[in-house]
């Protein structure tokens, strides 16, 4: 296997998004609470782990530790409250979590997460759907995690309300219930409110919707940036000061708005370590996926 991006290791930002144990996980982003406290752990001993903010402070003024580590969360799931940070606390090491704000407090799941539900849980047979003017067919027996990415890429760029809309017409054609799962929920204000007394966590703004920003014009852009960043304010009762893109999606304009609404760092999901030519608001992150933390040392230690 290649050396990641051909970098030597050093100093890096891990992406988590869910510490849970979920039957079928598309995207590989949940981490279990074993696997996830023996990471820690090994952090504990191994890296200098460090809050983002200190982490993204020293790299701009050159003092960043070869060995720093800085964890985060996108998306703000009730898993982040319940489980994520507890481990962290008894671990004693610092994460961030970048909020998804119109999904807090909200009844459903994420609108990836009620797709797959959908999907995962559709009858056996042939299934059709329209979704965006395009007409899906899917035969009985067909690869479910090939058509749940297909419908997921026509979806990805609709806007919230039609998403949702797509979403229950789907879920009734084809005799689905519409009732979400709590575990797959995002954290209710309470819970945000309850974990700024932590000394272990910090917030971020993570968009309104989770869009691709890129693809949006520079007012809607602007309205997802700086209304996320006014509600976590909101919720947390501080200015957020870090940003994380959605689906990693940015462009130069995207970039400008982030730092014209405020925010200090930003982190992508370019694939990196941080090095001396990264830009405070184009930070790269290494994904953190659901290993033994043997396996976490080695990409750490050597990049692969």
């Amino acid at each position: 296997m290649r050396r990641l991006a051909g970098m030597p290791p050093g100093p890096a930002i891990l992406m988590y998004h869910r510490v849970a144990r979920p039957a079928w996980d598309p995207w590989e982003l949940a981490v279990s609470p074993e696997h996830f406290e023996a990471q820690l752990g090994w952090l504990k001993r191994a890296r200098t782990v460090l809050p983002l903010e200190e982490f993204a402070a020293l790299h701009r003024r050159g003092r960043l530790p070869s060995a720093a580590v800085a964890l985060t969360f996108d998306d703000g799931y009730a898993c982040n409250a319940h489980t994520a940070a507890p481990i962290a606390a008894a671990c004693e090491v610092p994460i961030t979590i970048f909020l998804t704000t119109g999904a807090i407090s909200g009844e459903g799941e994420f609108w990836w997460d009620d797709l797959e539900r959908i999907v995962t849980a559709a009858p056996d047979g042939p299934l059709d759907c329209r979704v965006a003017g395009q007409t899906f067919a899917f035969e009985a027996g067909a690869d479910r995690a090939e058509a749940y990415r297909a419908l997921w890429a026509a979806m990805r760029t609709m806007d919230d309300a039609e998403r949702r809309e797509t979403l229950v017409q789907i879920a009734r054609g084809w005799g689905v219930g519409l009732q979400g799962r709590q575990d797959y929920r995002a954290m209710t204000a309470a819970e945000v409110r309850d974990l700024t007394t932590s000394p272990w966590v910090t917030f971020g703004a993570h968009s309104v919707s989770h869009p691709p920003l890129s693809e949006l014009t520079s007012a809607e852009q602007r309205a997802e940036i700086e209304t996320s960043r006014d509600a976590c304010a909101a919720l947390t009762g501080y200015n957020p000061r870090l940003f994380a893109y959605p689906f990693g999606d940015y462009s130069d304009q995207t970039v400008e708005l982030v730092k014209e609404a405020g925010f200090e760092t930003a982190v992508t999901t370019d694939a990196g370590f941080v090095n001396k030519g990264s830009t405070s608001l184009r930070l790269p992150r290494l994904h953190a996926g659901d290993w033994p933390a043997e396996r976490l040392a080695a990409l750490l230690s050597t990049g692969l």
